[in-house]
């Protein structure tokens, strides 16, 4: 299966458009208008400058890397500088140095996509969601339950546990209690993920000392970027 890259551009621009076609022999290309609504961000994004309708957008993409296309004076404009992590190529377009960035990409990837997240929840359509977006960058081993993820664990031990804080049967915090007092499992890192944002709620999940936690109406794009810091401080 390809890589997925999502292009973005409101206007056709010879050099990138031409530029991206060459790049989908190897790639999966998205072309999309800046006010298309994408449900699924890409780790690759291009973006064509050149008549771009709403720029504002691209600096909601924090978990993926941009790569900017345009002229000089589309590069150097105050809204495109204070895109942050942005790789900016200027026209003509050295097809060359993007294709060895884009595979030095892959290969922080492929570095990444070794790490294992345990993702446990019994919202089949969240984990079905999560699952989708991590995927492409973690190996995300699905537990419906608490007692399935114990015995998930007596065979794999992942670099990281995403936990729903509210589940039946089992709930999170019981979850959490029974990881820490099995040795074997006590040094797992667990990040709650938990749909109340009330401060009550908020302060017992931190009263359990866990490595942090997610609201579950973040965008996919934040919880991947939350996932990967967790990572890059290790």
């Amino acid at each position: 299966m390809k890589e997925k890259i999502l292009y973005i551009s409101d206007r056709p621009s010879m050099g990138a458009d031409m530029l991206l076609r060459n790049l989908g022999i190897d790639y999966e290309v998205l072309w999309v208008h800046s006010g298309d609504e994408v449900k699924h961000v890409p780790e690759i994004i291009f973006v064509n400058l050149s008549g771009l309708e709403d720029l504002e957008r691209i600096k909601t993409f924090t978990g993926s890397k941009i790569f900017l296309l345009g002229s000089q004076s589309d590069l150097t404009k105050t809204a495109v500088t204070d895109i942050a992590n942005a790789e900016k190529f200027v026209k003509p377009f050295n097809a060359n140095e993007i294709r060895d960035k884009l595979h030095g990409i892959s290969e922080q990837k492929a570095e990444r996509i070794e790490k294992t997240l345990l993702l446990v929840d019994d919202d089949a359509v969240m984990i079905r969601t999560l699952r989708e977006g991590l995927s492409t960058s973690y190996k995300v081993l699905p537990a419906n339950s608490g007692a399935n993820a114990l015995k998930i664990l007596a065979k794999t031990k992942p670099d990281l546990i995403l936990l729903d804080y509210e589940m039946p049967d089992m709930n999170g915090t019981q979850v959490f209690e029974a990881l820490k007092a099995n040795p074997e499992t006590a040094d797992i890192p667990v990040m709650f993920l938990t749909a109340k944002s009330d401060s009550g709620s908020i302060e017992r999940i931190e009263s359990l000392k866990p490595e942090g936690h997610m609201l579950k109406t973040l965008p996919l794009r934040e919880i991947k970027a939350i996932i990967q810091e967790f990572f890059s401080g290790k």
